[in-house]
This record gives structure tokens, C-alpha cells and sequence, in this order.
């Protein structure tokens, strides 16, 4: 049997290419690069989606709140022995790094409040496993350039993001990962990753998969 792996989140994980509006690679977005790593005993399924958020409902960019969508999202994949959950830049649109938290808190509540439905397919094949990632911090001169007016806030509000997630991670009793410690923004859009900031997310997340799974 595979070990299946469910990574929820927005652009950077759907794998938006800041230099070409387009794509990365199925092997060079962060979770085929875990794919590869990890190997044909695991299988890992993307559900990336360009501007999600975690409860945060946009009246401009409609269908991208992650909470309305979770329940289908889940079941569609289920069941999964790991969901891997990467939200929380779009956010920055509404709040700051600890309201995106307090969304992504919410997320997890839902995922295990679903798993626990009788009338439901259970998500989790066995024992729940939720590891939170706090997204990649926007660039710090991102205020100065020539963007979107909405995000010349992001520098500063996600630098609360590591000590807003580990946090929650902390208090709900998930595994935590730092998004920020191995993968930078994008020199063009200052939010997004480059190939190489993929990669080096894509060993992380594998290291930490395997200590999830270790022993079993």
C-alpha cells in the first residue's frame, strides 16, 4: 500500500513561475520534488490553487476561500496518512500573519472534525497526521517597487509568520516546518518561488515526511 500525501495550498505550491506567468514542471514544483525523493512507496497529491486563502472570502477573485473548498477537496482525495497544509500569503490581502495563523488554525479543526464524521469518508487511513508549513516571507524591498498596492504591506506582516504557525502547530499538536528557512521569494514578484527555492523546500518537507513516518 502507498503512503499517501496531501499538500493543500496557493500558488507556490500549484507552482506559479514569477518570470513567466506560467507553470514550473510537475519535477520542479516542491511537491515533485518530494515525490522523486520519496519514491513510488509514497504518493503525493497537489492541490495547489493560484490566490487561496485559508477563510479569507475575496469579492474580486471569487472561489478562492480554502475553507469552502476543504470538505470536497478532502474527500475527493481521501482517504490520505498525511495532509500537508501551505496557506496563508494570500491572507495578507485581509490580516497579518497571526490572523493568517489563526485561518490555517482553523483549517486544521475542520480536517479533524471531518475525519471524525460518521457520515463521511473518513479522511485519514489510519492515525491523523496534519503537518502545517508557514509560507515564504515576501521580500523585504517589496514596499518599494513598483506592485499591486494590496501587497506593500506583505514584507512586513509575514515576518510574523514563523512564530505565528509554530504557535498554532504547538497548541494543536501538529508537526511544524518553516517555509522561510530554505526557500526565498522571487527577485521578479517578490512572493513567489523560484525553481531552486522549490528544491530545497522539496528535500525539507521529504526529511520531514520521513521522521513523520519513521519506524513504521
Amino acid at each position: 500500500m502507498k503512503t499517501h500525501i496531501l499538500c493543500l495550498g496557493d500558488s507556490n505550491t500549484w507552482g506559479y513561475n514569477a518570470q513567466t506567468g506560467d507553470r514550473f514542471p510537475d519535477d520542479v514544483r516542491w511537491t515533485g520534488v518530494l515525490q522523486n525523493l520519496l519514491g513510488p512507496a509514497f504518493r503525493v497529491l497537489e492541490e495547489g490553487q493560484p490566490g487561496r486563502t485559508t477563510v479569507w472570502d475575496d469579492p474580486i477573485e471569487e472561489h478562492r476561500n480554502g475553507q469552502i473548498a476543504l470538505y470536497s477537496t478532502l474527500e475527493c482525495q481521501s482517504p490520505v496518512d498525511l495532509v500537508i497544509l501551505m496557506l496563508g500569503t494570500n491572507d495578507l490581502r485581509f490580516t497579518d500573519a497571526w490572523g493568517a495563523a489563526e485561518g490555517a488554525a482553523a483549517l486544521v479543526k475542520k480536517i479533524r472534525l471531518y475525519n471524525r464524521m460518521e457520515e463521511s469518508t473518513h479522511i485519514f487511513s489510519g492515525k491523523p497526521r496534519i503537518l502545517l508549513i508557514a509560507p515564504i516571507l515576501a521580500r523585504a524591498d517589496l514596499d518599494n517597487r513598483d506592485v499591486i498596492e494590496r501587497r506593500r504591506s506583505y514584507p512586513q506582516k509575514s515576518r510574523g509568520f514563523a512564530a505565528a504557525y509554530a504557535a498554532v502547530a504547538a497548541e494543536l499538536g501538529v508537526e511544524f516546518l518553516d517555509a522561510a528557512a530554505y526557500a526565498d521569494p522571487s527577485a521578479v514578484d517578490g512572493i513567489h518561488m523560484e525553481a531552486s527555492g522549490h528544491a530545497a523546500l522539496g528535500e525539507a518537507v521529504a526529511r520531514k515526511v520521513r521522521e513523520i513516518f519513521a519506524g513504521e
